[in-house]
């Protein structure tokens, strides 16, 4: 191990400044999104933040139209560029937190709050790497710029406009996939289907509500409808709930509308087999009612959804050698009587598929609900950066030097900016041996794997220097 002893006398500052930036909500904020703010006032908050600690630390920066700031440190005009590519927006915390979400916390050698494993504790890592190299004297023959976006979480709409104005990075990696090299991603592609909402007869679907981003698996859903008998429905929900102990939930009576809530397990999107979809577990619970027009088809067709990640019931049970298998994230479910209905589907998917072939599968098994399918903005194709690639060589030994073993490089599920770039792959900074955190409520990582992480970047760094 290199770096690591050397490293550990910054845990203190590191935390402190990670913490000055978790306590900062910077979830996309329609309702504080202009010209100014594109994403919400507190993702600009954010980027200010991150430029304080530049400014503090003697590094040159610069913004590019409020969505992306980036640090700098080697020859201002060196020919090529090391690009570590991450993002400072998170999802929104969900309920059900032990910690405050926007709260650093540390609790038994872990350490809490939106951020900690996607990604803003990577992405301090990253930073105090640069820091380490600047006070050591470390490098200087490339050009290292840390490139921090604001919309990871949702369209992707920050980094391409950095791209356009500043350039693409020579090589380079995102810190926001795992350790040790992630070569290649899948496919994130997301797939809409709009459709009416009619409901009428003995029951009647008033709305149904579940998820509110793609790329998580939505830990809470909530449905009104009208029924003729109260008793037994609430009763039959309690036993539904005695079936599946890890569900939590309640049915309840306000005027002639019963409402019930449905709390699953959130978890990010690209790991649909971590959580428990509440949406389609409640349209599973409500699929043995007589529900009709389109909320029954509405209603039938999340429940074949339900608990087939490998879209098995869409002919589209995939497996390459190389990437693994297709998986798919019933992320967003909406229904509300007489007007417009929704479902987003997100499809992660190795090379051997290509997007026409999922949209017909889709089309093909809509079970008579008719729908208009459109694929949202922020799709991608699969990433594959090869073995022989000398990035992947070198990070994979800055990840065996540090950890005193080799780990074969891998494919992800995730996506990461690194696919944005011709020559990169994700590197960090989840390590093997910890559960995944990721999007989910009480969102942890160890805390001495700060600076393991930032040890790994530093001699990561000094190694894409010498290429």
């Amino acid at each position: 191990m290199i770096w690591a002893e050397k490293t550990k006398a910054y845990e203190k500052d590191l935390i402190a400044d990670l913490g000055r930036i978790m306590r900062i909500p910077s979830v996309l904020d329609p309702k504080t999104s202009n010209p100014q703010t594109p994403f919400g006032v507190d993702l600009v908050r954010a980027l200010a933040e991150m430029e304080a600690l530049a400014i503090h630390d003697g590094f040159r920066f610069g913004r590019v139209d409020n969505m992306v700031t980036w640090i700098e440190y080697g020859p201002a005009d060196a020919d090529e560029t090391i690009g570590i590519l991450g993002h400072i927006d998170v999802v929104p915390a969900g309920d059900g937190w032990q910690t405050p979400p926007y709260q650093l916390k540390i609790k038994d050698g872990q350490l809490y709050g939106r951020g900690a494993a996607d990604m803003k504790a990577d992405l301090m890592a990253a930073y105090y790497a640069l820091k380490f190299m600047k006070e050591h004297g470390l490098g200087g023959q490339r050009k290292i710029r840390l490139i921090i976006g604001t919309d990871e979480e949702n369209g992707w709409r920050d980094l391409p406009r950095y791209f356009a104005q500043e350039g693409e990075p020579t090589l380079g990696f995102s810190p926001d996939g795992a350790f040790p090299v992630i070569n290649g991603e899948k496919a994130f592609q997301t797939v809409q289907l709009r459709f009416t909402s009619r409901s009428s007869g003995e029951y009647i679907l008033q709305r149904f509500m579940a998820g509110d981003r793609i790329n998580v698996v939505p830990g809470l859903a909530r449905a009104r409808i009208l029924a003729p008998n109260f008793e037994e429905i609430a009763r039959d929900f309690t036993q539904f709930l005695v079936k599946f102990p890890f569900l939590k939930g309640n049915c309840t009576l306000r005027g002639s509308t019963i409402r019930l809530e449905l709390v699953g397990q959130q978890a990010h999107g690209a790991y649909p087999y971590e959580g428990k979809n509440a949406g389609t577990y409640l349209a599973a619970f409500l699929n043995r009612y007589n529900f009709n027009d389109d909320a029954q088809k509405f209603l039938n067709l999340l429940t074949e959804y339900h608990n087939d990640i490998a879209g098995e019931h869409l002919d589209l049970n995939y497996f390459d050698e190389e990437m693994g298998d297709l998986t798919v994230n019933v992320a967003i479910m909406r229904f509300n009587q007489n007007g417009q209905g929704n479902i987003s589907l997100n499809f992660r998917y190795p090379k051997g598929i290509i997007l026409p072939t999922v949209l017909k599968q889709v089309k093909a098994h809509l079970n008579g609900l008719e729908a208009t399918i459109t694929v949202k903005e922020g799709s991608m194709e699969p990433h594959l950066v090869p073995l022989e690639d000398p990035l992947v060589s070198v990070l994979s030994l800055a990840y065996a030097s540090e950890r005193g073993m080799y780990a074969a490089p891998r494919t992800s599920n995730g996506g990461s900016y690194a696919r944005l770039l011709k020559r990169g792959v994700a590197f960090g900074g989840q390590f093997p041996d910890v559960p995944v955190t990721s999007h989910q409520v009480n969102e942890h990582i160890p805390v001495a794997n700060m600076t393991r992480t930032m040890a790994i970047f530093v001699a990561a760094l000094i190694g894409l220097e010498q290429l």
